[in-house]
């Protein structure tokens, strides 16, 4: 099936399959809308679950589950997912999952294993210990992490993790 969700041309290096692919910047910089649209992307092109993860996140209303939801209204795509209150599937049997990842415990963080993209969001935010359990669980045959922010300090986590120090197989 062809999508139709445009793709700004700053973004296209990231189309490519990568370990670690992140968008840091200011506010109202696209980051989210272009990462929600490749949640919706990759749930449409293969049976695959993914995690979207924020440092901290007390309910639903602070995840971007809302967001995902409208691009797949704005997108007409509504006949490919099914919508529920804690999560939404996909047409080819895949999960949209939304989870903190401060308010869990390291066993329920490793329960995320089998997942094949993992999406953090606000990554300023997010702790070396959370970085460190996250990491090797997201670890399905061709699994991503992507990661969008908003830096604050040169000196936090996943600044020095990705951008300053980054891995191999990082864009």
């Amino acid at each position: 099936m062809e999508l139709a969700i445009p793709v700004a041309e700053v973004f296209v290096p990231l189309l490519e399959p990568m370990r670690y692919k992140g968008a840091w910047g200011g506010r109202a910089s696209a980051k989210s809308f272009f990462f929600a649209d490749q949640v919706i992307r990759v749930s449409m092109q293969e049976k695959c679950d993914v995690i979207c993860l924020r440092e901290t996140q007390l309910s639903l209303a602070q995840s971007v589950k809302k967001l995902i939801e409208a691009e797949i209204e704005k997108f007409g795509l509504g006949k490919y997912f099914t919508v529920l209150q804690t999560h939404i599937e996909t047409v080819h049997g895949g999960r949209i999952g939304f989870q903190g990842m401060q308010n869990h415990t390291a066993d329920s963080i490793k329960s995320l294993q089998g997942y094949k993209y993992a999406w953090v969001e606000e990554a300023q935010n997010v702790s070396k210990r959370s970085w460190d359990i996250l990491i090797p669980t997201i670890r399905a045959e061709g699994s991503e992490i992507w990661i969008s922010y908003n830096p604050q300090l040169e000196s936090d986590e996943t600044h020095q993790r990705f951008v300053i120090k980054p891995p191999p197989d990082t864009l």
